[in-house]
């Protein structure tokens, strides 16, 4: 392996999937990116990815190379930065995480804490769990929290290790049904998901199952399509929609009170077959969690425990 080109260059294919993205994203052309790569898996004796008339997809011994690859990129980009002479006086932080009220509110309570006159820059984005998980393997986000039903953790599981990533858990909950005030089902303490049949769902169009079998994918897409449903990507206006359309609804974790007092809703236990999710923090193998880091880990579980007491 002749330099650390060599390993952005392997990186830069595999996020695009393609040859010739790469090369454009890099200033390069095609031939010399082409041969830098066939020289790379030479040096290590392995093929890093399988050509196919779609584009390149890693092997999997390609895939373990590329876990070490982004690491290593992440580990010297923090290391300069580290060390390199800066005014920058800014404190830096940034999370990807699932839409939801907790989350939002542990990461004010770590903004809080800076105090008053700190000087501060925060990336806060809100995805699902495989956006999510890209973010954060491909450095673009240094924490996520990804969230799963506990049916399909093995999927997550092998996921987060193909990409180098490790996981602490924040908390495990049933979800809840989200409804208007006026809504026909709002009186009942419980709600089965035949009352729910001819109701409007109102979902995130951002989720998916990695390595779900085809059969297992096609039997969830019938289920959707047999619904009502709006496809939303924002919490506020799947709120808002829900809110003003009284025969909606959303399948969420727990909210606090005031949020649901603020547009009108109310949530109730529903019944759903695989009703257990869990919402874990991630990062990249190697990575070292921060002070901030560790105090809005903290601050989910206080943030979530509050909920589930409420």
């Amino acid at each position: 392996m002749n330099n650390l080109l060599q390993l952005k260059y392997a990186v830069e294919v595999e996020k695009t999937g393609s040859i010739s993205k790469a090369a454009e994203n890099l200033y390069m052309n095609q031939p010399n990116l082409s041969k830098s790569i066939r020289e790379l898996e030479d040096d290590l004796g392995i093929a890093i990815f399988d050509r196919t008339a779609k584009g390149v997809v890693p092997t999997e011994k390609g895939r373990e190379f590329l876990g070490y690859a982004r690491n290593i990129l992440t580990q010297i980009a923090e290391m300069e930065a580290l060390y390199k002479p800066s005014d920058d006086k800014k404190t830096r932080f940034d999370l990807c995480a699932p839409r939801a009220s907790y989350v939002s509110r542990a990461l004010t309570e770590v903004i809080l804490s800076l105090g008053p006159d700190a000087d501060y820059s925060i990336d806060y984005r809100e995805a699902g769990a495989m956006r999510t998980i890209k973010q954060v393997a491909n450095g673009i986000n240094q924490l996520g929290v990804i969230r799963y039903q506990t049916i399909y953790e093995s999927n997550y599981r092998s996921a987060l290790a193909e990409r180098s990533l490790v996981s602490e858990p924040i908390w495990e909950f049933a979800c809840v049904a989200i409804l208007s005030k006026q809504h026909a089902l709002a009186d009942r303490l419980t709600i089965s998901n035949r009352d729910l049949a001819d109701c409007t769902e109102i979902l995130y169009g951002d989720g998916s199952i990695p390595a779900l079998p085809i059969n297992q994918a096609r039997e969830i897409a019938q289920a959707i399509e047999a619904k009502n449903t709006i496809t939303v990507y924002e919490r506020a206006s799947q709120l808002e929609l829900i809110s003003r359309l009284h025969a909606a609804y959303a399948i969420a974790s727990p909210m606090p009170q005031d949020v649901l007092d603020r547009f009108g809703l109310v949530q109730r236990h529903v019944e759903l077959p695989g009703n257990v999710y869990r919402d874990v923090l991630i990062y990249r193998a190697g990575y070292h969690l921060t002070r901030l880091d560790r105090l809005l880990m903290e601050k989910l579980r206080e943030s979530a425990k509050r909920i589930v007491q409420k």
